[in-house]
C-alpha cells in the first residue's frame, strides 16, 4: 500500500526544500489534482528537520538580541521582581510560546523543552518516554533518542535531542534565577532536551 504525506507534510517538506535542510528529502508538489507525490518524508526525517529549524531561530534570537541587549546592560539582572523585571522575552519562553501557537494551527507535530534541573515544573519530563529520552541524551548528547509512544488515543514518533547552554546568556540567566535549583551552569552543558513528536495516524 502506497502511503502519501498528509497536507502538513507536503508544507514542511516545501519548506526545508527551500531552506535546502541536509538529509531531508521533500516531495514535489504534484502539477495538478491527479498527479500524486512522489517521495514520502520518514517522521524520524521530519523529526530531525524541526530540530534544525527550532535550534537555528532561537540560536539566532539568542546571539543577536539577548546577548547584544546584554552587552548594552539593558537586560534586568536577577532580583525579587524577576518576573515584573525582565527587560525582554528570554530564548526558552520564546520556543515554548512559538511552540503554543502552532498548535492553534492544527499541526501535526508539536516540540517542547524538558530541563534537567527545570526552573519551572512544567518544564519536567511529563511522559516515560520524555523521562528514558533526557536521561539518554544527557548520558550520550550526541546521540539522538527516539521511541514510538501512545497519547491521547494517538501514535507518535518522539524524538528527544539533547539541548545545550548555547551561550553565556544561557547560563548567567539560570545560575541567577532566584528559583534555579543548579546555580553552576557552563557553557556547553547540557541542561536538558528538545522534545518533537510527529504523529503516525490521522
Amino acid at each position: 500500500m502506497k502511503v502519501y504525506p498528509t497536507p502538513t507534510a507536503l508544507c514542511l517538506a516545501g519548506l526545508l526544500a527551500a531552506l535546502a535542510v541536509p538529509g531531508v528529502r521533500a516531495a514535489n508538489p504534484p502539477r495538478d489534482d491527479r498527479a500524486a507525490p512522489n517521495a514520502v518524508i520518514r517522521p524520524q526525517d521530519m523529526a530531525d528537520a524541526l530540530r534544525d529549524v527550532v535550534n537555528a531561530n532561537r540560536s539566532i534570537y539568542t546571539r543577536l538580541v539577548v546577548e547584544r541587549l546584554q552587552n548594552q546592560e539593558k537586560v534586568i539582572k536577577a532580583s525579587d521582581n524577576w518576573e515584573k523585571e525582565k527587560a525582554l522575552i528570554n530564548p526558552c519562553e520564546k520556543l515554548r510560546l512559538a511552540a503554543e501557537a502552532i498548535q492553534t494551527k492544527g499541526a501535526e507535530f508539536s516540540y517542547t523543552l524538558r530541563a534537567t534541573a527545570p526552573i519551572v515544573r512544567r518544564n519536567s519530563p511529563q511522559t516515560e518516554i520524555e523521562r528514558l529520552g533526557l536521561e539518554a541524551v544527557s548520558r550520550h548528547p550526541d546521540t539522538n533518542y527516539y521511541a514510538r509512544e501512545t497519547l491521547g488515543g494517538r501514535r507518535y514518533l518522539t524524538a528527544v535531542y539533547a539541548d545545550k547552554a548555547l551561550s553565556t546568556a544561557c547560563v548567567e540567566c539560570h545560575n541567577a534565577h532566584p528559583q534555579s535549583p543548579k546555580k553552576d551552569w557552563r557553557v556547553g552543558d547540557v541542561m536538558g532536551a528538545l522534545v518533537i513528536r510527529v504523529a503516525l495516524e490521522f
